[in-house]
């Protein structure tokens, strides 16, 4: 902390991001869909039913103001409370043994090697096309890279595999509204739900869809219907959770989450969600601890993990995060409040080169998110970065400052007085670094005429010696006497 404040701010994600539902497995030779991180004779369901998955994480805004319907999303779990699958039409024929064995082999590759489990995925696709599992699980990888069109299309080739498999559904509608298309999301779910009106799962990610586009009132009213058709429903307690969170209510929020804590107290995304009410609580010990419990229950929540280490930055554990922050982003490679904490994580450790990347990319990627300038702004201050002028450095820092409060909206007046401060402080620095660069190149002025001076002088005081040792220039300069004696020498010698 510094006198005037924070020197850098966090960005914690509330809500506004979402897990991928994840990977289907075929298990002996059956059609079954397994939970990432389950032993692989866990068997949860048929590969071609929906996947079972635990509640979702309801969309929401970030807890410092940031519009949720701006921020990038990623699919979340969702549906009902139950482990047991969602029902299901009728089941499709069993795929081939050989496209069988290659989604096994990918889900086994796909944490320490998303490559190689994508070959396994596209070749089981391959061998048999009308496998929704391996189609899905080829566009769970490909999302995580980031290739979204990509992803899109092997959703799409699942669900047609397999109309009634909800877990590639909701992972589209869910790709749709990461991509801004948030009518799409809403138009493909509830094409769906007329299908399937008493699917529950899609009806939870219609309610967290509404909420990513601001539509409280509609998502209130779902998932209370949600919950009059099902009470122990742990997706739309969520969802009502988030509801009362927008609105301020967080005692009611807190109630609504216990509640689904005591129902289902293995669910992360429950723990999730406690940590960000009671972040807006400013309980910050109790959200740290949320957070990483989280993280314990499911290693895939982006958003738990980029929470975690923002609060991890805040009690200067920067190693610690910066390995949940890098996890987040590896889950998630747009994730831009994850570089941005990682941005600071890195200022902490003090790898400068590697924190100004962090926020060069949270910029490009959040380019309305005022943050990072002001993070860009204070590195800047606070560090002279490899390639940057001693005195530029303060013009960049207070560049940034100045953007930063012309682009930042709502700041309170305690929060612009700091920023000002800073600025003031890059134009101190500026100053004092003009004296300094001036007096050093004073003091290399004096060094170099004293060298100057002392080569003068050695030079002086070895004239004299050169003339004692008479060199071959001095001889053709030599004495009368010495001459005298040579001459005599030599007409002596003649008159002998």
């Amino acid at each position: 902390m510094d006198a005037l404040g924070p020197r850098f701010l966090i960005r914690v994600a509330c809500c506004a991001l979402w897990a991928l539902l994840p990977l289907a497995s075929a298990c002996s030779g059956s059609k079954h869909a397994m939970q990432e991180g389950d032993d692989e004779g866990d068997v949860a369901a048929d590969a071609e039913s929906p996947t079972p998955e635990p509640s979702p994480k309801p969309a929401a805004d970030n807890v410092d103001g940031v519009d949720a319907s701006a921020e990038a999303k990623i699919p979340s779990t969702t549906g009902s409370s139950s482990s047991t699958a969602r029902p299901e039409g009728p089941s499709p024929r069993p795929p081939a043994s050989a496209a069988v064995q290659d989604v096994e082999n990918g889900v086994r590759a796909a944490t320490t090697d998303p490559d190689r489990a994508l070959e396994f995925f596209l070749s089981a696709s391959n061998t048999d096309p009308s496998f929704a599992a391996a189609h899905y699980n080829a566009a769970v990888i490909y999302e995580q890279m980031g290739k979204y069109d990509d992803a899109e299309r092997s959703y799409r080739a699942a669900i047609k595999a397999n109309p009634k498999y909800f877990a590639a559904i909701e992972n589209l509608a869910n790709l749709a509204v990461r991509r801004g298309n948030i009518g799409d999301a809403e138009a493909l779910l509830l094409d769906a739900i007329k299908a399937n009106p008493d699917e529950l799962g899609l009806r939870n990610r219609l309610t967290s869809v509404w909420l990513a586009g601001g539509k409280s009132g509609p998502a209130e009213s779902e998932a209370k219907k949600i919950l009059k058709a099902d009470e122990r429903n742990v997706g739309a307690l969520l969802n009502l959770s988030t509801v009362f969170a927008h609105r301020g209510q967080l005692e009611l929020a807190t109630t609504v989450l216990t509640r689904a804590r005591d129902i289902d107290p293995d669910e992360a995304q429950v723990w999730s969600s406690l940590g960000v009410v009671y972040l807006e609580q400013d309980k910050k010990s109790e959200a740290l601890e949320a957070f990483r419990k989280a993280t314990e229950l499911r290693d895939d929540l982006p958003e738990a993990r980029n929470n975690l280490g923002a609060l991890l930055v805040e009690t200067h554990d920067y190693e610690g995060a910066i390995a949940e922050l890098k996890r987040a982003i590896q889950l998630y490679p747009d994730f831009a409040a994850a570089w941005l904490n990682l941005g600071n994580a890195y200022k902490g450790a003090k790898q400068y080169q590697e924190a100004e990347s962090a926020y060069e990319r949270a910029r490009a990627l959040g380019p309305k998110d005022p943050t990072v300038l002001y993070n860009l702004g204070v590195l800047n201050l606070d560090n002279l970065l490899a390639g940057v002028d001693r005195l530029k450095r303060f013009d960049i820092a207070r560049d940034y400052l100045l953007s930063y409060l012309d682009s930042a909206t709502g700041l309170d007046p305690e929060e612009m007085k700091r920023v000002r401060g800073f600025i003031a402080e890059a134009e101190r620095g500026k100053t004092r670094e003009e004296k300094r660069i001036a007096a050093e190149e004073r003091r290399k002025a004096r060094d170099l005429k004293r060298k100057q001076d002392e080569e003068t002088k050695k030079t002086d005081q070895a004239a004299p010696e050169g003339a004692d040792t008479g060199s071959p220039g001095d001889a053709k300069g030599t004495d009368p006497a010495s001459g005298g004696a040579d001459a005599a020498s030599k007409g002596g010698g003649e008159g002998k």
